[in-house]
């Protein structure tokens, strides 16, 4: 899992607002930094980072709500939350066979053509999975949401 970003030029005398700005862009930038794999989907893990990272953001948010104006903020929330829940659903495929190729090692060798034959399913469904992924990205960059955010939140 990766480790959170270090948020720069939080200080006891910055105000509440600036504090939680600086914290929530670097979030999202954070999230953001694991896209490209994700959407590669060769590696599992930019999936599973990018989703930690998306939940990060969800707490910051979560702990920041009452710094901004409730209308656009909520909208900002609600899609990093689907963000969240979009990352998910692959994630937990990605655990699924994961979990399975290591476990098929220790079995017979019918028990493994079993295993490998559902780890078949769960790749399609994976793939299946991935699509929703696939689409929300691209209506996230049509949309310039990265853009809107960070203009919203910046300091």
């Amino acid at each position: 899992m990766a480790e959170a970003w270090r948020v720069e030029g939080i200080m006891p005398r910055k105000s509440l607002e600036e504090c939680a700005r600086r914290i929530i862009t670097t979030r999202f930038q954070e999230m953001m930094s694991f896209k490209e794999g994700a959407i590669d989907g060769l590696d599992i893990e930019f999936v599973h980072d990018m989703r930690v990272s998306s939940r990060r953001l969800r707490a910051a948010m979560d702990n920041f709500a009452e710094c901004f104006s409730k209308k656009k903020f909520r909208k900002y929330l609600k899609k990093i939350k689907n963000i969240t829940s979009t990352m998910g659903a692959v994630r937990d495929l990605d655990v699924l066979i994961s979990k399975f190729r290591k476990d098929a090692k220790s079995l017979t060798e019918d028990e493994q053509i079993g295993v490998k034959n559902l780890m078949i399913q769960l790749q399609q469904k994976r793939e299946e999975a991935r699509k929703p992924m696939l689409l929300m990205f691209s209506s996230l960059e049509k949309e310039r949401f990265d853009k809107k955010f960070l203009k919203f939140f910046e300091v």
